[in-house]
């Protein structure tokens, strides 16, 4: 653990756990509402019969068609598309960051280490980044994939743990 890390690389290590896969949200929704967004805009041009108020509206959705296209494409190029799932669990697991002071450091690795979750909520927070605790938990917070990472100069994150599994309900 010599090495700098950054938060995207907790990421993909969490990626190369045996029971973690990813999960990409469907596109299907947005193709669907794009074809059928093409489908009117290309019958109110082609089509000469449809009064001006129904041609307007079939433009209408052919706007909310490409909109629905760009935002997804957006999404999915630039945004957050794709999460850690727990194969075993069925759940998709959630990024949560907790800060801490530096002199905090002893008894959040013995917490971690003890798998103390208890002693891990009595630590006092804190507001600047000195430690970071990363961790991915399901929502009914039953399992924690979990590393602390100190805050260097250059504003990347040094790991001070591998990381650690909790599984709370075993």
């Amino acid at each position: 653990m010599q090495h700098i890390i950054t938060m995207e690389n907790i990421k993909k290590q969490i990626y190369t756990l045996p029971e973690i896969r990813r999960v990409t949200l469907p596109l299907w929704p947005a193709w669907a509402v794009t074809a059928v967004g093409i489908a009117c805009g290309l019958i109110a041009l082609l089509n000469d019969n449809i009064p001006a108020a129904y041609s307007s509206d079939l433009i209408c959705f052919a706007l909310i068609g490409c909109f629905s296209l760009i935002l997804t494409l957006s999404y999915y190029l630039v945004g957050d598309s794709r999460r850690p799932y727990h194969k075993q669990l069925h759940k998709v697991l959630e990024p949560e960051l907790t800060y801490y002071a530096t002199n905090e450091q002893q008894h959040l690795i013995d917490a971690l280490e003890a798998h103390d979750e208890e002693a891990l909520s009595s630590i006092k927070k804190n507001s600047q980044p000195q430690l970071v605790l990363m961790r991915y938990s399901d929502k009914e917070e039953t399992i924690f994939y979990s590393q602390l990472l100190r805050a260097t100069s250059t504003r990347q994150m040094e790991p001070l743990t591998d990381i650690i599994i909790n599984n709370i309900k075993k």
